[in-house]
């Protein structure tokens, strides 16, 4: 088994995977670490306030995406260098696409924010932090041009785009932490750009829309588009956790949950690693028709992840205690919610790593269908958490 997986961590594709994964992971554990210090600094009561915005203006966009990301990644990278032009035109299609997207959902969000406020925050007078959501949103939009940067394959400035985008609204949030929730979320909200500045210095020096030539962009639109567009809501659905349990609980109790959830999203790190080599591989086998050396990889990336798994359990069962007895006092009611959901997502990992193979076989309805049972099933335990 050695020899495999040193095999499949040689493999190119495998080094790309890595190259992106290392980024994701650094920046991730920054946020994780942030969200720690920004929940005990504010408290159960504003630490669920501040959740549910961030989730919740973290879902919204994807309702308006419409595949624009994933359309742009894929045609770039098939139209390469040989149909410059219709990139150009591609580029510009769906950026007028996006930008007439964001401007309506904002508008609506800018009209409705009160209403927003009452619904999930409980309280008008909170309708101020509704307009930094807005602004969430609004710098959201420059997570295109991280994508345009996949599509021509620029994999080293697709990951620095990765890690400034996490890790600078963690620290920003951080900082900004002093001056309250509306600032938190401020500081939040320009990663996106923060993340993207070198992916549009990338973007103009290369003169995508100087040359383009016209052609039907509407059958990339649905025949691609709108179908990967459906399985990235059902993806989405992570992020609209908090915000649909904070139509039924308590800011407080919410922010409890929140902060169990924190590690929920922590344990999904490691699978994911293993994940960055997997889904790369099986995509390289399933193009080879080698699908039983694919079932192979995948078996042994759940080899791999069982040990991880069992340990990680172990742990939660001996250190769970002292953890929030020494660290964390201030959310001790969440440590009953923090067993559960660290130890479904150790499980749920094994999930992910089989989700990766099901996209690398480009079995992309089945792969849909699976996570929308395991988001729905997230959702139906942490509602039972809350109620219990």
């Amino acid at each position: 088994m050695k020899k495999h997986v040193v095999a499949i961590l040689k493999s190119d594709l495998a080094k790309t995977g890595s190259i992106i994964f290392i980024a994701t992971l650094s920046s991730n554990l920054i946020v994780f670490l942030a969200n720690l210090l920004i929940a005990n600094q504010l408290g159960a009561v504003d630490f669920g306030v501040f959740k549910i915005i961030l989730y919740l203006f973290s879902f919204l966009p994807l309702l308006i995406e419409f595949g624009v990301n994933a359309s742009l990644t894929k045609y770039i990278s098939e139209f390469g260098s040989k149909n410059k032009e219709k990139i150009g035109y591609l580029v510009n299609w769906f950026l007028k696409l996006k930008v007439a997207t964001y401007l309506i959902l904002i508008i609506i969000i800018f009209l409705l924010r009160e209403q927003i406020s009452i619904i999930f925050l409980k309280d008008p007078s909170l309708s101020y932090l509704i307009s930094a959501g807005i602004l969430l949103i609004s710098l959201t939009f420059f997570g295109a041009f991280q994508f345009i940067v996949q599509g021509f394959q620029k994999f080293k400035l697709y990951a620095l785009s990765q890690f400034l985008n996490l890790s600078s609204s963690a620290i920003l949030a951080i900082l900004l932490s002093p001056l309250g929730i509306f600032y938190i979320i401020l500081g939040w909200s320009l990663g996106p750009l923060i993340g993207n500045l070198f992916n549009i210095k990338f973007f103009f020096d290369k003169k995508i829309l100087k040359k383009t030539k016209e052609f039907d962009v509407k059958k990339i639109f649905l025949k691609f588009s709108i179908p990967i567009y459906l399985t990235n809501i059902v993806v989405g659905l992570l992020n609209a956790v908090v915000p649909f349990l904070s139509l039924f609980f308590s800011q407080e109790k919410i922010g409890f949950f929140s902060f169990a959830f924190i590690f929920y999203s922590a344990t999904l790190l490691i699978p994911m690693a293993l994940s960055a080599i997997v889904f790369p591989k099986v995509s390289e086998l399933n193009g080879l028709k080698r699908h039983e050396d694919a079932k192979n990889i995948l078996m042994k990336a759940f080899k791999l992840y069982l040990i991880v798994a069992i340990i990680g359990i172990i742990l939660v069962f001996l250190v769970s205690d002292w953890l929030f007895t020494t660290f964390f006092s201030g959310y001790m009611k969440s440590l009953f919610m923090f067993k559960i959901l660290t130890i479904i997502g150790l499980i749920f990992g094994f999930n992910t790593i089989y989700f990766n193979y099901l996209q690398g076989l480009g079995k992309v309805k089945r792969f849909a269908l699976f996570v929308l049972t395991q988001n729905i099933l997230l959702i139906i335990i942490s509602f039972i958490l809350l109620s219990s």
